[in-house]
């Protein structure tokens, strides 16, 4: 009985590799627009600290105005120009810039990027502050100059019919394996039938 289970597993392991392999895309980091990029910032913070650099990027998450002021952030990442569904091949994480901008200006941007809608690409062009003295020792770019290079737009992440009937069956294989677990803790509380004599 022991070796039925066993091979059972590992006919459903062969399954779910299989159904998986073509649902994993492959991975290619795509360029930053930016020299030096976020990651360029973040990991050579001395090398650029006070220096003026221009930084594009997707406009993401909503605006926090400070009075005359406002915080935005921009990323430069792989996705920065179109998501994973509009055929962005997967290239990391996020990774990005916070920007302190004058408030007035931040009204160039019509589109943040969230889980509905891909943010305006922009360009700013400021002051690099490894740690900023006037916003408690963060990573920032004070700018003052600031260019809506390509309109976001709304995005519909559509259900794919690959996805679903995987789902499908990663759902079946999980029952199977639940009924199999399920039936093997039955055999081993009730033991071995004990014959009358």
């Amino acid at each position: 009985m022991a070796g039925h289970h066993t091979a059972v597993r590992f006919a459903t392991l062969l399954l779910i590799v299989g159904l998986s392999a073509p649902a994993i895309p492959a991975f290619a980091q795509a360029p930053s627009p930016n020299s030096p990029d976020s990651i360029g910032l973040v990991e050579q913070p001395k090398k650029y600290d006070g220096k003026t650099v221009e930084f594009t990027g997707e406009a993401i998450g909503e605006v926090m105005v400070r009075g005359e002021y406002a915080w935005i952030h921009i990323n430069d990442d792989a996705y920065y120009a179109k998501n994973v569904e509009e055929g962005a091949p997967l290239g990391g994480y996020n990774s990005g810039m916070a920007v302190w901008v004058p408030a007035g200006i931040t009204s160039r941007i019509m589109h943040y990027g969230d889980y509905q809608h891909e943010g305006d690409v922009v360009t700013v062009r400021g002051v690099f502050n490894a740690a900023c003295a006037e916003h408690g020792g963060d990573m920032d770019i004070h700018a003052e100059e600031l260019v809506v290079d390509v309109q976001g737009r709304h995005v519909v992440d559509e259900v794919k019919p690959w996805k679903l009937w995987l789902a499908i069956a990663l759902s079946l294989i999980a029952a199977l394996l639940y009924a199999m677990h399920r039936s093997g803790e039955a055999s081993r509380t009730l033991g071995p039938v004990s014959r009358r004599r």
